[in-house]
C-alpha cells in the first residue's frame, strides 16, 4: 500500500566517484509533454501531446573538490553517469527505496557564493539522455532519447510507434 514516506538515506555516485556525504539535494528529470490544441469543429478545445521535453536534472552538493572536478573531465560527446539512490521508510513503518540512474551531458556548473562561515555548494546541471528510475525494485520510468524508449508509469508509450518503423 502507498502511504507518507520520510527519507532517510540519500547515496550517489558520478562517474563512479561516490558522493554519499556530500549530497545536499537531487532534482529528477521532470517528465513534460510539449502539447497542441485541438479545436476544429469543437466548442472546448482538447489538447494531445505531440513531444516530450527535453530533460534535465540537477544535484546540489556541499562543497566541490578536485576529484569531482577530474570525475567531470570527460571527453567531448561523452555522456557523464550520475545514479542517486534514496530510501527510508513509510507511515506504516515498511523500508522503501528509489534508484535513479541518469546518464548525460553536463549542462551547468554552478558554486555559490563565497561567505564566511558558511558551507560552499555546488550545482550541476544535466542536460539527460538516459533516465531510469526503480521503485521498490519495479521499473517505473525507463526513457533513452536516442533509441526513443519512453516507458513511464510501466507503460511504453511509444512502444508500438518504434515497431511499426522497425526500430527496437
Amino acid at each position: 500500500m502507498f502511504t507518507n514516506r520520510v527519507r532517510q538515506a540519500i547515496a550517489a555516485t558520478l562517474q563512479g566517484l561516490p558522493l554519499s556525504a556530500t549530497v545536499e539535494e537531487f532534482t529528477p528529470p521532470k517528465i513534460e509533454f510539449e502539447m497542441e490544441a485541438m479545436t476544429g469543429g469543437r466548442f472546448i478545445a482538447e489538447e494531445m501531446a505531440k513531444s516530450g521535453k527535453a530533460l534535465t536534472a540537477t544535484l546540489k552538493l556541499q562543497g566541490l573538490g578536485p576529484e569531482i572536478m577530474l570525475a567531470l573531465g570527460v571527453k567531448l560527446g561523452d555522456d557523464i553517469l550520475l545514479n542517486v539512490r534514496e530510501a527510508g521508510q513509510d507511515q506504516d513503518g515498511k523500508t522503501w527505496f528509489t534508484y535513479h540512474t541518469v546518464g548525460g551531458k553536463l549542462k551547468s556548473l554552478a558554486e555559490t557564493a563565497m561567505k564566511m562561515n558558511e558551507k560552499p555548494t555546488t550545482t550541476l546541471e544535466l542536460s539527460c539522455r538516459t533516465y531510469n528510475r526503480i521503485e521498490n525494485g519495479v521499473p517505473v520510468i525507463d526513457i533513452d532519447v536516442r533509441t526513443q524508449k519512453f516507458v513511464l508509469s510501466g507503460v511504453d508509450i511509444l512502444g508500438d510507434a518504434r515497431r511499426a518503423v522497425l526500430m527496437p
